[in-house]
């Protein structure tokens, strides 16, 4: 589900770009499924020329954001500054498993740019009671010739992303953690990132309320007994033959 803000960044990366790119990526999910993200990518202002310029990738991911029903809110906003563009847009979510659906991905691939390849590959599999994510994102396949870039444009550029959990993972392989491993953050300069593969991922235990589901599950049962009981009572009463 996170690859959605990794994939926004295509807005802005049609070309070979002239310089590079910073990005930040955010999550927020809750124990029922629901959330938050944001994400802030900044990129050189001639980037984003064939695309209308500010205006246009301001108007190209909103159109998105709107098109898609995963999201149930969001806000889109651009600024320039030294020759610099940056898109923020934050947006919320009723379940992220929505954003693992097909008609998702035909949105994503509907952008302009190399939208599947700047995304990468995104798994989500359950494990017994756990649930394991695993990104795998190529920035030199969709930054065509970013290959070529030399090591003082890219220096002091990086990839961050961050992952607020429900739970605390029990494996990861995240840069560093904080709040007792419910929050991940992997930090990649972009050198690293364009040279060879980023790959992301975790494994958390499902975030499902046991004794909330317990006690609810245990009051159906007694109510559905004490229901067969009336009826079966109410059916023999019916059935007792009246003395004549």
């Amino acid at each position: 589900m996170s690859q959605i803000l990794e994939k926004l960044a295509i807005l802005l990366i049609a070309t070979v770009l002239p310089s590079c790119l910073d990005s930040e990526e955010e999550i927020w999910i809750n124990a029922d499924s629901s959330g938050a993200g944001r994400i802030s990518i900044t990129v050189p202002s001639a980037a984003t020329t064939l695309h209308g310029g500010q205006a246009g990738i301001k108007k190209i991911a909103e159109d998105f954001l709107k098109s898609t029903p995963a999201f149930s809110s969001y806000l889109v906003e651009t600024k320039t500054e030294n020759k610099r563009t940056t898109l923020n847009a934050a947006f919320t979510f009723d379940n992220a498993l929505d954003f693992l659906d097909s008609s998702f991905a035909e949105n994503l691939d509907s952008l302009p740019g190399s939208g599947s390849e700047f995304a990468g590959t995104t798994k989500v599999a359950f494990q017994g009671l756990n649930i394991a994510f695993s990104r795998r994102t190529e920035l030199s396949k969709a930054i065509r010739g970013a290959i070529f870039f030399p090591q003082s444009q890219l220096t002091g550029h990086e990839v961050k992303t961050t992952f607020h959990l429900p739970k605390a993972a029990t494996s990861h392989n995240a840069t560093s953690t904080a709040d007792g491993g419910r929050t991940l953050i992997w930090i990649t300069p972009l050198a690293t990132a364009i040279r060879k593969p980023v790959e992301t991922n975790f494994t958390m235990p499902l975030p499902i309320p046991w004794l909330t589901i317990g006690v609810t599950t245990l009051m159906v049962i007694l109510l559905l007994a004490a229901l067969a009981y009336y009826l079966i009572r109410r059916r023999k009463s019916r059935d007792i033959p009246v003395p004549a």
